[in-house]
């Protein structure tokens, strides 16, 4: 998978953050970490957590992989699959992962996002439910995956597919042993 240059995701950080008219305070505080952290950041000198991620994006607003991507044009754009963008919460340069998830849009410059997210065994994919602006449409790819949503439980085997209304409170688990997967679609993109 393509390795995220930290000045590219610091760049990208900050040109968000200066447009949405936050000083480097005003959202360190915001997403409670240090002023000293979010500077080293957005200069590349540190590497944010997944965690942080979400809170950066969620603040300003913004989908989390549009702090990863560069701008391309309209054209048609093939993702090889070594190419594709990929955020990890544990070792990104191997297996030895909790969390993964992939960029399969090119970019985010489209009306649908799709992704796929894989969990190790017994993981989850966040520690809060989740809740999308627009429709999630997901399909089990491989293994098994617990879907909660809100008060209802689900369990997807490979094959099945579930649509999430917008603005549905929704979590992913792995309830087993080994790597699982889905492919999910947000439209609009706000992932």
């Amino acid at each position: 998978m393509i390795k995220i240059e930290l000045d590219n995701l610091g760049n990208n950080i900050k040109k968000h953050r200066v447009s949405k008219n936050y000083s480097l305070k005003e959202l360190a505080e915001e997403i409670d970490v240090s002023t000293s952290l979010l500077s080293q950041i957005e200069r590349g000198k540190a590497n944010p957590s997944l965690n942080t991620l979400k809170h950066i994006s969620k603040k300003l607003d913004i989908p989390m992989f549009s702090l990863f991507t560069e701008d391309y044009n309209n054209s048609v754009m093939v993702v090889k699959r070594g190419d594709r963008i990929r955020i990890t919460n544990g070792e990104s340069s191997s297996k030895n992962y909790q969390l993964s998830y992939d960029l399969l849009s090119p970019d985010m410059k489209g009306d649908i996002q799709l992704c796929e997210m894989t969990l190790s065994g017994k993981q989850f994919n966040s520690d809060d439910f989740n809740l999308h602006k627009g429709e999630e449409v997901a399909v089990c790819i491989l293994g098994r995956i617990e879907l909660m949503l809100e008060n209802e439980t689900h369990i997807l085997d490979t094959g099945d597919s579930v649509r999430i209304p917008k603005g549905t409170k929704h979590k992913w688990r792995n309830p087993g042993n080994n790597e699982c997967s889905i492919i999910f679609a947000i439209t609009p993109p706000t992932f």
